[in-house]
């Protein structure tokens, strides 16, 4: 299995890696930062744009010119190659007391996303995070907002198995994720269960989920990621050379490389690739990425 640095970026908190099929590029965040990158492997072409608060997730839509963004309290629709930048709705009506954090468009066509108390202070530092403040929202395409789960310290994991009757969601500050039933023609979650509890290294951040259901998941301060099956049984580990692993997407033309974000805040000096973006060469693929309905 090889492992790559992909981009230097250093990021302090890099995040939600998205695949773009169109453009054959990979974007990500940096959360404290207030930034976007945009990376395309073929030309080795790195962009960056700059924004005012946290931006904390990105989200392909059905029109392949615009992204759905996590930033703040609120999301927006941009233009990347233009940089229009439009506001959809607010979400989480306490910003800046929380924020917005992980997020994903699902098989319905919406885009889910959690918040948590926002530990991020308006020059990029880090804030204490004392309470469980955080919800789990779906957003429809007319902007309708509704809570689908309350309780968490620190949301991570937006993620549906192929069979879109399982969804995923969970606690990193509790070291849990959650499963819960899916109901696609409903756009419904029910019946949440604890799909892995904090016995692994680490506590659980972003996951992605590949085409035979084994379900990836990034563990912060553990150095590694850890693929589970649909029953919540650990079956592989990936080592990683840095300690802070946050999120992973899988892209490129055949779906098998797995891109993995980082962060180097809090990191251990000696490890020259926190922050940066990396590759690991897979042997499955990844599913076709979910779009936000515009």
């Amino acid at each position: 299995m090889t492992i790559a640095s992909v981009v230097e970026s250093h990021d302090l908190v890099g995040e939600s890696p998205i695949w773009h099929p169109e453009e054959r590029c990979i974007y990500w965040v940096d959360i404290n930062r207030f930034r976007i990158h945009r990376f395309i492997p073929a030309l080795s072409e790195l962009r960056t744009w700059q924004f005012d608060q946290p931006v904390t997730a990105v989200s392909l839509t059905t029109n392949d010119r615009l992204l759905m963004v996590a930033i703040g309290g609120r999301l927006m629709l941009w233009n990347p190659d233009k940089d229009e930048r439009t506001d959809f709705v607010n979400v989480e009506r306490q910003w800046p007391y929380n924020r917005l954090n992980d997020g994903a468009s699902g098989p319905d066509g919406n885009f889910w996303v959690g918040s948590m108390r926002n530990n991020v202070a308006p020059d990029g530092s880090e804030l204490p995070i004392s309470e469980d403040t955080g919800s789990l929202y779906r957003v429809t395409p007319d902007g309708q907002v509704t809570v689908h789960d309350s309780g968490f310290g620190i949301t991570n994991t937006i993620a549906w198995n192929p069979e879109k009757t399982q969804f995923y969601c969970g606690c990193s500050s509790r070291g849990v994720l959650y499963a819960y039933r899916y109901n696609e023609s409903s756009s419904e979650i029910s019946e949440r269960r604890v799909f892995i509890e904090a016995v692994y290294p680490g506590v659980p951040d972003g996951s992605t989920v590949d085409s035979s259901g084994v379900l990836w998941n990034c563990r912060h301060s553990g150095k590694c990621i850890l693929g589970f099956s649909l029953q919540g049984e650990l079956l592989r580990k990936i080592e990683m050379p840095t300690t802070h692993v946050t999120n992973c997407i899988f892209g490129n033309d055949d779906l098998r490389t797995l891109y993995v974000t980082t962060a180097s805040l809090g990191a251990p000096k000696d490890e020259p690739l926190a922050g940066n973006l990396l590759s690991v060469q897979m042997d499955v693929a990844g599913p076709t990425p979910y779009r936000f309905t515009l």
